[in-house]
């Protein structure tokens, strides 16, 4: 019983997040889509990488404060109001510093000329996040909260930049000022509930912040896990700026016409492990957990191969159906597809590992994956294009899933054990 009631609760959680996931996730691949249908594999490849830059800008002006963050507010709800203090000041500066040396590497480094002033309005874009209390809403669990702020983001984007470009006949203002004004919005709309409700559910601070959460939203605790966070985003799509460096912005629009098929499955299980996340983090120290772990490792390996399989075989057929045409990505497409049974174990893994305060062990599996990601990109990107890319990342998804693994088998990861339930009953 207590197994049922738990894994109804997870299922809520899925649920109250999926619906605004799902939307966001709709709206940006119908943009892509309409991108790749009106104005060709080139302007696809140029806003792929403008969103990728920005994603590396934002992960480094969070730094990890918003795992480190969701984690501490979790565990102690009446520490929010401290905690959003403290990350605040922590994001600004960082912000300063991650957007200056994205505005350089946007106007100075090796981008294609005609994607550079798409990169430096993304990475200005960034600016607003600084602010944002999506990490308040996650630790909190505030679900349907945290679906409404991404799909909100989403779908001021899209709408803003198709109408814009709809009505002024060109592509670079709408397209920066619908990004700017999402991510305004979006960083602004949380503050709103904050306020007005979850000020008053979370508590009063009965004592002083204790030790435990000044350390962990020290810099020498954030600082591991946001290197860990930004090594595994580049071990994702580094790829993309890679290819946008040696390549032409033609293949990075090829290669992503077929990674965002991906994205798109992989998304859809991010919900799972976001739901998991603070209910990871306030497990209790029982026995047996470690035998579950490894029993929902499988399951989910069973289930995202069922699902490469299925996408495999009808590759062309799905990108004729989004694109208009395969772009030629159709080989691209059932080589990547390799990576979803990959990926489905390794985000469990790595949310178990970050949940349960193990960002050092995390932040060496993803700096040695990442490094053997950037150096087959070095070596096959050259040679083969795209295709290098994607050998690559199924290469190295592959050693990243080993050694987790190898590591979940060997460390008591719950040090006395945490019962098989915990997860999805905490």
């Amino acid at each position: 019983m207590q197994i049922l009631s738990g894994f109804r609760s997870l299922l809520g959680s899925v649920i109250r997040l999926g619906v605004g996931e799902v939307l966001s996730r709709i709206a940006s691949f119908l943009f892509i889509a309409y991108i790749a249908r009106r104005f060709g594999v080139q302007l696809l490849g140029v806003v792929a990488l403008s969103q990728t830059v920005a994603m590396y800008v934002m992960l480094g002006t969070d730094q990890g404060l918003r795992m480190a963050g969701a984690r501490l507010v979790a565990r102690n709800s009446a520490a929010s109001p401290w905690a959003i203090n403290k990350i605040l000041g922590k994001r600004i500066i960082s912000c300063g510093v991650c957007v200056a040396l994205g505005s350089i590497y946007a106007l100075l480094g090796p981008v294609p000329q005609s994607a550079r002033s798409y990169v430096f309005a993304f990475v200005l874009g960034v600016i607003p996040y600084a602010f944002s209390l999506d990490w308040l809403a996650w630790g909190l669990g505030k679900f349907a909260w945290l679906g409404a702020y991404r799909a909100g983001v989403t779908i001021i984007f899209v709408f803003g930049a198709v109408f814009g470009i709809f009505f002024s006949h060109s592509t670079f203002w709408p397209i920066a000022l619908a990004n700017g004004l999402a991510v305004t919005v979006g960083s602004l709309m949380l503050w709103i509930p904050w306020r007005f409700r979850w000020k008053q559910e979370v508590g009063i601070l009965e004592s002083s912040v204790d030790e435990d959460s000044r350390r962990n939203l020290s810099w020498l605790t954030v600082l591991p896990l946001g290197v860990a966070t930004l090594l595994t985003q580049a071990f994702h799509n580094f790829d993309t700026i890679m290819l946008g460096a040696m390549s032409s912005t033609a293949e990075v629009g090829r290669y992503n016409s077929a990674y965002r098929i991906l994205f798109l499955i992989l998304g859809s299980y991010w919900l799972v492990t976001n739901a998991l996340y603070p209910r990871m983090s306030r497990a209790q120290n029982r026995s047996g957990a470690q035998k579950f772990v490894l029993g929902a490792i499988l399951a989910v390996g069973i289930a995202g191969t069922v699902i490469a399989i299925v996408i495999s075989i009808l590759a062309p057929t799905i990108l004729k159906l989004i694109y208009g045409s395969d772009l030629t990505a159709t080989r691209l497409l059932r080589v990547l597809v390799f990576a979803i049974p990959m990926d489905f174990c390794v985000a469990l893994l790595g949310a178990l590992l970050v949940s349960r305060g193990r960002d050092r062990a995390l932040l060496t599996a993803t700096g040695s994956a990442a490094a053997l990601n950037v150096l087959f990109n070095l070596f096959l990107i050259p040679k083969l294009n795209g295709m290098g890319a994607a050998i690559a990342t199924v290469v190295s998804y592959a050693y990243l899933l080993l050694f987790l693994l190898q590591y979940i088998i060997r460390k008591p990861i719950f040090e006395l054990g945490t019962s098989p339930v915990a997860l999805a009953s905490t």
